[in-house]
């Protein structure tokens, strides 16, 4: 059974280092922060025709100041994540992940 997207918010919240970690962003983001984002099409696991494991996708987006930033490094232990792409906008610096959780 896959997750409440709750669940994830409350354990890239706890990353070292993260202020705050969105699902509805506010007009004015605490960085650095973590946005998360439904919508990667779900994992699911089939044995004898039958589903038993079902991981919904994630988009999750790292956004800090500072270039050398941990976070993404902590946000890529967790399982079922990987890097999707590395960008700079506004001296920002953002790492977009996939997570299937």
């Amino acid at each position: 059974m896959a997750r409440s997207q709750s669940d994830l918010q409350a354990i890239l919240a706890g990353l070292d280092g993260v202020n705050a970690a969105y699902i509805q962003p506010p007009t004015k983001l605490d960085y650095p922060c973590i946005m998360i984002e439904r919508g990667l099409p779900s994992s699911v696991s089939f044995a004898d025709n039958i589903k038993y494991l079902l991981k919904k996708g994630y988009t999750i987006t790292v956004m800090d100041r500072n270039p050398e930033s941990l976070i993404p490094d902590l946000v890529e232990e967790l399982p079922h994540c990987q890097v999707n792409q590395a960008f700079k906008t506004e001296g920002i610096n953002h790492t977009v992940f996939q997570l299937f959780f």
